[in-house]
């Protein structure tokens, strides 16, 4: 029947070595989808793997200098 691991918010964390209130404001954003079961809240290891980003696949980041105080651009 269950062909995907569960994992509790706490386990999660644990496993992602994230504090459980990230999890949870995840959550909360929409970014990750929680699974109920008994009135108990699950994250499917699907959904965990979405935090997961290779560096080799990452997009790279744009380089923007603050400007200085009276700076026009």
């Amino acid at each position: 029947m269950l062909t995907e691991t569960l994992y509790t918010v706490n386990e999660a964390a644990a496993e992602l070595r994230l504090s459980p209130w990230t999890l949870w404001d995840h959550m909360k954003k929409g970014l990750l989808i929680r699974t109920k079961v008994a009135g108990k809240t699950f994250l499917r290891e699907s959904e965990l793997q979405k935090l997961i980003v290779d560096k080799v696949n990452a997009k790279p980041r744009v380089n923007r200098q603050k400007k200085a105080k009276g700076e026009v651009r």
